[in-house]
């Protein structure tokens, strides 16, 4: 699973240029305080918060093709590998989780600044 994991220069990048996929935010995290409206319009947009456990069956329902973008964040890191896991095993080819989850991308971001 190494090798499904972004962090958050790729993370960022994906938001600002409002890519679409399905941002699986399995904890409450404050994303939004971090963009301009445009951003925060496109994460309310993708943005689907559940927990672990139901995670990939509300990304079944949603019927999308098996190579739509997923990532999976959670506060620490410790339980999006397993939701990206059973997502795999599901057929999905490019989802990924954010390394260290929002912990690991909030100090980061303050690297960056």
């Amino acid at each position: 699973m190494e090798f499904n994991n972004i962090g958050y220069f790729q993370f960022d990048n994906l938001l600002r240029n409002r890519v679409p996929l399905i941002l699986v935010m399995l904890d409450d995290v404050d994303l939004k305080s971090w963009y301009d409206s445009m951003v925060k319009m496109h994460i309310d947009n993708i943005s689907l918060k559940c927990n672990p456990e139901e995670a990939l069956k509300l990304i079944l329902n949603k019927k999308l093709p098996n190579s739509f973008g997923v990532v999976v964040l959670d506060m620490n890191g410790e339980k999006s590998p397993t939701v990206v896991a059973d997502l795999e095993k599901a057929g999905f080819t490019n989802a990924y989780y954010v390394k260290n989850g929002f912990v690991g991308i909030t100090a980061e971001r303050h690297q960056e600044n």
